[in-house]
């Protein structure tokens, strides 16, 4: 008990200062008309330390990240890994194939990604080379990739337009292919205002039809290219500028129909070897394939790696595709949808006698602007997530403030020592962070502290003031 009652005494020594800083911020100029939230709670006990506006729901933005990453570590286990299988039907004679190849998919996030075991092009080649070892040198049948999840246009609907086009609006699917991702390159024009010309697209897709709008801006302009394009569909236009004199300037766009880009590569493979596949031109739509393929010969296994290590991708670099595939693996049935994984999620925390009021997510990235949560619901959370057996490697998929992640070049001063693990979340007229920090006794803290519907010139100031709030309340 006076352990206890030492570190409440610590902390209430900064409490009404960070309090004061609180209520200051709310009341200023460009501020004062949105939402400033904050809570810190003890993790031995899940006790409040500090409130402010603590039962407002405001947007979380990617925070949300970290309920998704923590119940599905709980949930599935940190040593779970997705599998993607490849396989025939029918039977081989003669080096005839008389039947279909078969990929069975799971839904793995960083199937053919750069961080993952085997990148696009390895997953091509050890496919090509497992069909040489048959003996294949035909098919006389289809290559059929069994990922239903395309034609369903499981899309939140709060997702915004121009936001599914762009890579960070990668929908997930049971086959991912490269993060859903392509890298378009820009040859901008000499003078501001040219059109900017496409010089390469990887990976890319001959069937697309690419409508081209974008221009030339300033030099300092950035990456301005927004990319417009519906699930499924071979139509993309892009738009925007990219800098001017930034020679094979890169924007990354997300691949609309990852299964049928990858098949389409299968084939052009196959076929530079040789290898005939007679029903190549048909492309199968899902209710045209049977549920379960019958006489499935299994030829290779691919595995993910394990979720500790995509969570801390997820958490680290804040990919949006990871966060809403893990989403998609809640629930009895495995693979599920938006809906389906939300429900899930929810009901896990609510079973752990938790109040949820206010917590209404949309999504499992935070991509969509109307997801809300409160600061308690976060606090809580991660406070209840420290008594998980997951804990250990949710902990360390969480950025260190000033060190990893997105957050490495905060706190240039290093006045938090490692001791502080935040993630960070930004969309307009949202800024937030959530996870815990230590205070010099090694006691353990969750927090979240968002600003929320801001006035647009204001968020130099807010993104600031955030990183200054997290100094003074991880630096005593």
């Amino acid at each position: 008990m006076k352990f206890f009652a030492l570190i409440i005494l610590q902390f209430s020594a900064i409490q009404n200062q960070l309090l004061t800083e609180l209520r200051n911020f709310q009341n200023s100029e460009g501020i004062k008309t949105g939402i400033v939230a904050a809570s810190i709670h003890r993790t031995a006990d899940n006790k409040p330390m500090l409130s402010f506006n603590s039962d407002k729901s405001v947007n979380s933005a990617s925070t949300m990240k970290l309920i998704t990453t923590a119940t599905a570590l709980s949930v599935l286990g940190e040593d779970f890994r997705f599998i993607t299988d490849v396989g025939y039907t029918g039977q081989i004679s003669n080096h005839v194939l008389s039947g279909d190849l078969v990929i069975l998919p799971s839904g793995d996030p960083s199937f053919g990604s750069e961080r993952s075991l085997s990148t696009y092009n390895d997953l091509v080649s050890s496919i090509l080379s497992t069909i040489k070892v048959l003996g294949i040198r035909k098919i006389d049948g289809n290559i059929i990739i069994k990922d239903p999840s395309i034609y369903d246009y499981d899309v939140p609907d709060s997702w915004i337009w121009g936001d599914i086009g762009n890579y960070y609006g990668a929908i997930p699917h049971k086959l991912n292919i490269n993060e859903n991702k392509y890298t378009v390159y820009f040859e901008p024009g000499r003078e501001i205002g040219q059109a900017a010309e496409i010089s390469s697209l990887e990976p890319f897709d001959r069937e697309w039809k690419i409508i081209n709008n974008v221009t030339t801006g300033s030099s300092s302009s950035g990456d301005q290219v927004y990319i417009y394009a519906s699930p499924s569909s071979d139509v993309i236009l892009m738009k925007g500028t990219v800098p001017l004199g930034k020679s094979n300037f890169p924007v990354k766009g997300a691949i609309p129909d990852p299964s049928k880009l990858f098949r389409n590569h299968l084939i052009y493979a196959l076929r530079n070897e040789g290898i005939e596949i007679t029903k190549a031109s048909q492309y199968l739509l899902p209710n045209e394939i049977n549920n379960e393929p019958v006489d499935f010969h299994l030829t290779k296994r691919f595995y993910s790696q394990p979720l500790s290590d995509l969570a801390r991708d997820c958490n680290f670099f804040s990919i949006n595709l990871y966060a809403d595939a893990f989403l998609h693996q809640l629930g009895p049935d495995g693979f599920t949808d938006f809906k389906g994984g939300l429900t899930y999620l929810k009901n896990f925390w609510k079973q752990k006698s938790l109040t949820l009021d206010g917590f209404n997510p949309k999504d499992g990235s935070g991509l969509s602007p109307s997801g809300v949560i409160t600061s308690s619901n976060m606090a809580d959370i991660l406070s209840m997530m420290y008594s998980s057996d997951s804990f250990d490697a949710f902990y360390e998929s969480i950025a260190t403030f000033g060190e990893t992640g997105s957050v490495r070049y905060k706190d240039r001063s290093n006045k938090t020592r490692g001791r502080l693990k935040a993630k960070s979340g930004y969309i307009d007229g949202t800024r937030a962070y959530a996870g815990y920090f230590e205070d010099k006794t090694g006691e353990l803290f969750s927090y979240m502290i968002c600003v929320n519907r801001y006035e647009s010139d204001a968020k130099d100031k807010v993104r600031r003031f955030l990183d200054d709030f997290l100094v003074k309340m991880a630096s005593r």
